[in-house]
């Protein structure tokens, strides 16, 4: 920041004191305000092919839903100050997914999209990367962390990738996870080595969540790492000649300002005005000083003086008593924010107003029809507020556009009010057993034949109330909690303000099973998946042990799959609009350990073990020694291989089994 001074203007009409611009040293070049912002971004670039449906040793669970939990406790929450968002790639080499938009949010609500993945197909990694790295902002610090099993299969060069992205973007890390892996295949080591960032492997299920809490703390720690304050030197400012002051001698008044209290100082010339009284002047009193500059300093009498400022329409006022020598100094806090306005319109629109454009600035909560604050017959401009709540009017003929804006202490805003577009304000009711939904999502889409299903998406939201500026035409408005959705639709003129709430049909349906737990009493993993019935439709599935899905009013098919065997439980619900409904799935199934041992009783363990059922189907292939697990009620058939020959046998299963079978070689 440079400081530019002038001769100060004198405009008292009792005193003769010359005045000088205080001279500073030095100044932090960083504000309050710049430590509020994020401190980067995070994205997560995520394989959707068709092998992460494979498992891992020592679990159950598929890779992508390993992951999926991983990266839901390892992500940073809302307040970290770190974006965080997902990418996911697949199926197909053309098929990339920006699932979640780079926000401040909690990592648990970034990776949700996840829930219902289903992956299949080929991993296009080369080309996630390429359209990942174009959600980048320019200048700020961000990193990728790749989650995949195996390098890209579409025929494009990832080395070559990264050297080019090391190349433009020297600051980029990607750290990569490579799950089922415990070294990285060339055609996927150099992503990383190329680009400075780390690489980290899970071999096996136990690990995916050591090396994607790994991996996210290597980029976090990159990412946080906030900028010393830069100090920039600045120049004494020229003193007028045969003035010279020493600050700890004669005494004198030394003054500055800034909008909000530890926001920034004041650049624009400040009305000072200062009077011989130690309380507010009467209204005909003359000042003995009357200055107009951003800050100053000036010889005084010791004595009781009152200050009063004015910038803009924001106004400060101070008693302070100068003493007999040194310095008395006095910082104006004026409580006042700016608001930068502009009134644009095409010339298509001038033209047809045939008319100025003014503009009008009053309290937006005054009732009592007062005049307004600020009339301007100018299309832009700057203003310097109090604290408040304004309403700001563009006008020009028949055309009006509104705009309602929060004005805080030290803050500074851009309002654009468009003669040529029109103001939409949405919202919507959406009760779910008396209580408001939350998490809904606002859509604004248009016609176009050229996009798939002849709609484009001209803007999106989360906020409570939405408010878009589009271009006078007619838009398909959506609003979406979960799986609920209602639209309308909506013409929209030039200059115009419509308001249109949303009845939204929802319910929310919560979802348990009784399933046994497994071994070591950790609980068995489940995965369910929601139909809809009439048509019969796949509409969602999670691996969270009690997932809570919202929907529309319908007649629903919920399933339990328990485990990695053949345990299922499943109910069919009716739900009605604004209901919430627990449904509490049953499981029938026995809970089996299989053994094997010689002719005199003792343990072999089995090398191969595979159990079918009655149809023939196989429900069960492990090499654990001596496997445990749930199967459903009926029979069953074992094979056996065992370093001693090959066992066959059968059993039958009971719901509420809980039973060790033995097998015996012959």
């Amino acid at each position: 920041m440079s400081v530019k001074t002038a001769a100060p203007r004198l405009h008292a009409a009792r005193t003769g004191i010359a005045l000088f611009a205080v001279a500073s040293g030095a100044i932090l070049a960083t504000s309050p305000a710049a430590a509020q912002q994020a401190t980067g971004s995070l994205i997560v670039v995520f394989d959707s092919s068709g092998s992460m449906w494979g498992n891992l040793p020592g679990g159950t669970g598929t890779k992508f839903e390993l992951a999926h939990a991983a990266l839901a406790q390892s992500l940073p929450r809302a307040d970290s100050g770190v974006k965080t968002g997902l990418v996911t790639f697949g199926p197909g080499c053309t098929s990339i997914n920006l699932a979640t938009a780079p926000a401040l949010r909690n990592g648990s609500d970034t990776v949700a999209p996840l829930q219902i993945l289903n992956p299949k197909g080929k991993g296009p990694i080369v080309a996630a990367i390429e359209q990942t790295t174009s959600l980048l902002e320019d200048g700020q610090p961000a990193a990728l962390l790749l989650v995949a099993d195996g390098p890209d299969n579409c025929g494009r060069d990832l080395c070559a990738l990264a050297q080019k992205i090391a190349g433009e973007r020297p600051g980029l890390k990607i750290h990569t996870v490579g799950l089922g892996l415990d070294q990285a295949p060339p055609e996927l080591a150099c992503v990383s080595s190329l680009t400075k960032g780390r690489t980290f492997f899970a071999t096996g299920a136990l690990d995916v969540a050591t090396a994607i809490k790994a991996a996210t703390d290597t980029a976090l720690l990159d990412l946080q790492l906030r900028q010393k304050p830069r100090i920039v030197k600045q120049p004494a400012p020229a003193q007028r000649p045969g003035l010279q002051i020493d600050p700890k001698g004669a005494p004198h008044l030394s003054v500055s300002a800034i909008l909000g209290s530890g926001g920034e100082a004041v650049e624009k010339p400040v009305r000072w005005r200062v009077y011989r009284s130690s309380s507010p002047p009467e209204p005909d009193a003359l000042p003995v000083l009357d200055v107009l500059e951003p800050r100053f300093a000036v010889p005084m009498a010791p004595g009781d003086y009152y200050i009063e400022a004015s910038l803009g329409r924001a106004k400060f006022a101070q008693a302070v008593a100068i003493g007999e020598a040194g310095a008395t100094s006095v910082q104006a806090v004026f409580e006042a924010g700016i608001v930068k306005f502009s009134a644009g319109a095409d010339q298509q629109t001038a033209s047809e107003s045939g008319a100025a454009t003014l503009m009008t600035v009053r309290l937006a909560d005054d009732t009592s029809g007062a005049a307004p604050l600020i009339v301007s017959p100018y299309p832009e401009g700057e203003l310097i507020l109090p604290a408040g709540r304004y309403e700001i009017e563009a006008a020009s003929g028949t055309l009006e556009v509104k705009r309602v804006v929060d004005v805080a202490a030290g803050g500074r805003q851009d309002v654009k009010l468009g003669l040529n577009a029109g103001e939409l304000v949405l919202s919507a009711r959406a009760p779910i057993a008396g209580v408001q939904a939350k998490d809904l999502e606002f859509t604004v889409s248009v016609d176009d034949p050229d996009r798939p299903g002849g709609r484009r998406r001209v803007a999106r939201s989360a906020a409570h109330a939405p408010v878009f500026d589009l271009p006078a035409a007619t838009y398909y408005v959506e609003v979406r909690t979960g799986l609920a959705s209602t639209s309308d639709r909506i013409a929209l003129g030039a200059g115009r303000r419509i308001e249109k709430s949303l009845i939204l049909e929802a319910a929310r349906l919560d979802v348990e099973t009784n399933a046994p737990p497994g071994e070591d009493s950790r609980p068995q993993p489940i995965v369910y998946k929601l139909y809809q019935l009439d048509p019969l439709r796949a509409l969602a599935r999670s691996s969270q042990r009690s997932p809570s899905f919202i929907v529309a009013p319908g007649r629903y098919r919920i399933v339990a799959e328990i485990g990695a065997r053949n345990v299922t439980a499943a109910e069919e619900i009716q739900i009605m609009a604004g209901e919430a409904k627990r449904v509490s799935l049953g499981v029938l199934a026995g809970d089996v350990r299989l053994n094997v041992s010689d002719q005199n009783g003792t343990a072999l363990g089995g090398l191969f073990w595979e159990v079918t059922d009655a149809a023939g189907n196989v429900v069960w292939r492990t090499q654990q020694r001596s496997p445990r697990g749930l199967l459903a009620p009926g029979r069953y058939s074992v094979r056996c291989e065992t370093r001693k020959g090959l066992v066959e046998g059968t059993f039958e299963v009971a719901a509420d089994d809980a039973k060790t079978v033995e097998f015996r070689v012959q």
